[in-house]
C-alpha cells in the first residue's frame, strides 16, 4: 500500500503496521524470523534502502530489529524503557516471554497488567508505527532536518511539505504522505523578538508526557469535558487523571468534577464563557506523573448546527496569554513552583483550525507572555505526525 495520496490511506497503513508490531511484541525478537509482515518489510526499503524481507519467506530480522529500537529511542523519556521492554530490547529481557514482558512493561508503567494490555500497549505500539513510518516519509531513519543533538532538530523549511494539505516529501518509490515527524520529543531553537527560545515539540498522547508541571486543555465554551472513551485533549486528561481500580474503571472522576465545581462558582449554571477563559484543577492521577496543574482552555464554541465547532484565533491568543498570567500568579505566590507549560493545538481537531494556523496563533501570544517572563519552559503537543510537521514550518517561518 501507498504512504500517500487518499486522505484515508496513512491511517489504513498505520493501522495495519500497527497490527504487525503487535505480532512482533507477542513473538518476540528471539521469534522474529517466525513474523507475518507484509507492509513492514516495504516501509523498510524506503526508509532505509534495504528491503525486510531480502527473499521470499524471510525476514531481514536485522533491519527489523533496528528499525523498532530507532523508533523506540524516539519516544519520550517516561515511555522509552517501557517501550524497550515491550519488544524485548532492553538487556535481559529479550528472551522474556510476551505474558512477563508485559507485566513488567505494567509495572514500569505503574498501572495494572489489565489497563496496560487494554490502553497503554497499544498508544505506545501505535506510537512506534507512526514513527517508523515518518522516518520512511523522510527517506531516511533520522528525523525531518538535520540533527543538531540528542532529540533536536535543525530547521529546512525549504524541503517541507506544505502544512495545509498535509502533503509530505516526495521520494523515488514513495507517494506524496502526511507524515512529517517522528513520535517522540523534539527541541527546536525558536527566534523571538525578545530573543531566541527553545520550544520542545512532543509527537506524543498528551497525557503520556511526564514531567510537565501543567497540562493544558482545550475545552468548549460550557466547560464540558469530553467523554472519557474519546480521543480528544479534553478526553484523553480527564480518563488519565481520575482515580480508578484495578481493573482500570474509573471510582473518581477527579478532573472532571473540580472543573465542574470551579464552572458553579465562577459561571453562570448553563451559560458560556467567555471564549479564552482558564479554569485551573489539580492534575489528579497524573500527579504521579510530575504534573503538578491541568489549565482548561475554553476555546472552542459549537456549531449551531452539526456536531462541529468552531474556534476563532483570537481565543486561542487570549487564551494563551491568560495561561502564563494565572501560571505567573500561582508561581508567584509561593504555593506551587511552576515552570513548564504544555500546550496543545487549539482548535486543529474537531475545531474547524488548521494545525497551522493554530500554531501560528500559539506563538503570537508567546512572543508576549515570555517576554515578560522568559524563563517559561514552553512545549506544544499533537499525536498526529501532520500536525507536527505543521508546527515545524510555523516555527521555521520565523526564522525568514
Amino acid at each position: 500500500m501507498d504512504l500517500g495520496d487518499g486522505p484515508g490511506q496513512y491511517p489504513a497503513m498505520l493501522d495495519m503496521l500497527s497490527r504487525e508490531l503487535h505480532g512482533i511484541r507477542a513473538l518476540g525478537l528471539l521469534r522474529l524470523h517466525e513474523a507475518a509482515l507484509v507492509e513492514l518489510p516495504g516501509v523498510l526499503a524506503r526508509s532505509t534502502g534495504v528491503d525486510g524481507r531480502p527473499g521470499p519467506g524471510e525476514v531481514d530480522t536485522h533491519a527489523v530489529e533496528e528499525a523498532l529500537r530507532r523508533a523506540v529511542d524516539g519516544l519520550d523519556p517516561g515511555q522509552r524503557e517501557v517501550g524497550r521492554i515491550t519488544f524485548g530490547l532492553l538487556p535481559g529481557t529479550r528472551a522474556l516471554p510476551a505474558k512477563e514482558r508485559r507485566n513488567r512493561a505494567a509495572g514500569l508503567a505503574g498501572i495494572s497488567v489489565d489497563r496496560f494490555r487494554k490502553h497503554q500497549e497499544k498508544l505506545l505500539i501505535r506510537q512506534v508505527a507512526a514513527a517508523i513510518l515518518a522516518a520512511a516519509a523522510s527517506g531516511a531513519p533520522g528525523t525531518r532536518g538535520s540533527a543538531t543533538g540528542p532529540g533536536s532538530v535543525a530547521l529546512a523549511p525549504a524541503s517541507w511539505p506544505s502544512p495545509e494539505t498535509g502533503k509530505g516529501p516526495t521520494t523515488p518509490g514513495l507517494s506524496r504522505s502526511p507524515v512529517s515527524v517522528p513520535a517522540g520529543r523534539h527541541r527546536v531553537d525558536t527566534p523571538f523578538p525578545h530573543g531566541e527560545v527553545t520550544i520542545t515539540l512532543h509527537v506524543a498522547p498528551i497525557e503520556l508526557i511526564e514531567g510537565v508541571d501543567v497540562l493544558v486543555s482545550s475545552e468548549n465554551v460550557y466547560f464540558e469535558m469530553s467523554k472519557t472513551f474519546r480521543r480528544t485533549v479534553s478526553g484523553s486528561l480527564r480518563r488519565a487523571g481520575a482515580k480508578k481500580d484495578a481493573g482500570g474503571r474509573i471510582v473518581d472522576d477527579v478532573i472532571a468534577q473540580q472543573l465542574r465545581a470551579w464552572s458553579e462558582l465562577s459561571a453562570p449554571p448553563g451559560l458560556p464563557v467567555a471564549p479564552g477563559t482558564v479554569a485551573v484543577t489539580s492534575a489528579g492521577a497524573l500527579a504521579a506523573h510530575g504534573v503538578r496543574r491541568i489549565f482548561h482552555a475554553a476555546v472552542t464554541t459549537p456549531c449551531a448546527t452539526g456536531n462541529g465547532y468552531e474556534t476563532a484565533p483570537e481565543a486561542v491568543a487570549e487564551a494563551v496569554r491568560r495561561i502564563f498570567d494565572l501560571a505567573g500568579e500561582e508561581r508567584d505566590s509561593g504555593e506551587v513552583p511552576l515552570r513548564s507549560v504544555a500546550l496543545p493545538l487549539f482548535g486543529a481537531g474537531r475545531g474547524g483550525l488548521s494545525a497551522r494556523r493554530s500554531a501560528e496563533a500559539i506563538l503570537g501570544a508567546l512572543e508576549v507572555a515570555l517576554a515578560a517572563d522568559p524563563d517559561w519552559s514552553v512545549h506544544l503537543v499533537t499525536r498526529n505526525p501532520g500536525s507536527a510537521g505543521a508546527v515545524l514550518d510555523a516555527l521555521a517561518a520565523r526564522r525568514r
